[in-house]
């Protein structure tokens, strides 16, 4: 469409001049020749329609490209809002999921603490009640070993006395088995004594 609107206007513009030289020629040379002269300026008429025709053809579709250009930007620009558009609104959802990701996370991140500090009140709880168990136990223990070395030193004291007079009655029956028998045997019985 285009080469032929551009060779019929570059035909009607060489028909044009030449139709409209060849009028003037006539008119200022033959002005007498009417019935030439009115079908060349017929052909000048007919030549100039057809020039016109072409002008305004390529007018159209110069004005063509223009809006199909235009309506290939437009949809460009629509496609790229629409693209704007989704990814606005996917990262806004995905702004919004993380942030109620975040929340989530605080709440159970302040669950988890005040259970933690709970944990830990308990904790010390247990650890007071064996401290003062502990020191209880120990106070009892210490009070019972009191008690122990106190009947174990009463013990050993009685124990003492009995196995002193014990000894004291072994040596009265040795001396007086010995003043029977010779003098050596007394002599043994002293050293006796004197170690008990």
């Amino acid at each position: 469409m285009k080469k032929k609107t551009g060779s019929t206007l570059t035909i009607s513009a060489v028909a044009f001049i030449a139709a409209l030289l060849v009028d003037l020629y006539l008119i200022l040379v033959y002005p007498t020749l009417v019935e030439v002269i009115i079908p060349v300026s017929l052909i000048v008429i007919v030549d100039t329609y057809f020039m016109v025709d072409a002008i305004l053809a390529k007018v159209d579709d110069i004005a063509s490209i223009s809006i199909d250009k235009t309506n290939e930007l437009t949809k460009v620009e629509k496609g790229i809002y629409s693209v704007a558009k989704r990814e606005e609104t996917a990262r806004n959802q995905s702004m919004s999921a993380l942030l109620d990701l975040l929340l989530e996370l605080k709440e159970e991140n302040a669950t988890l603490m005040h259970e933690l500090s709970e944990q830990d009140k308990l904790l010390a709880k247990a650890n007071i009640k064996k401290a003062q168990d502990n020191t209880a136990n120990l106070l009892t223990s210490s009070e019972h070993i009191a008690e122990l070395l106190a009947k174990i030193a009463s013990e050993n004291a009685d124990s003492k006395a009995e196995t002193v007079e014990i000894l004291n009655d072994i040596c009265k029956a040795l001396e007086e088995r010995n003043e029977t028998t010779n003098g050596e045997s007394g002599s043994s019985l002293k050293a006796l004594k004197e170690v008990i």
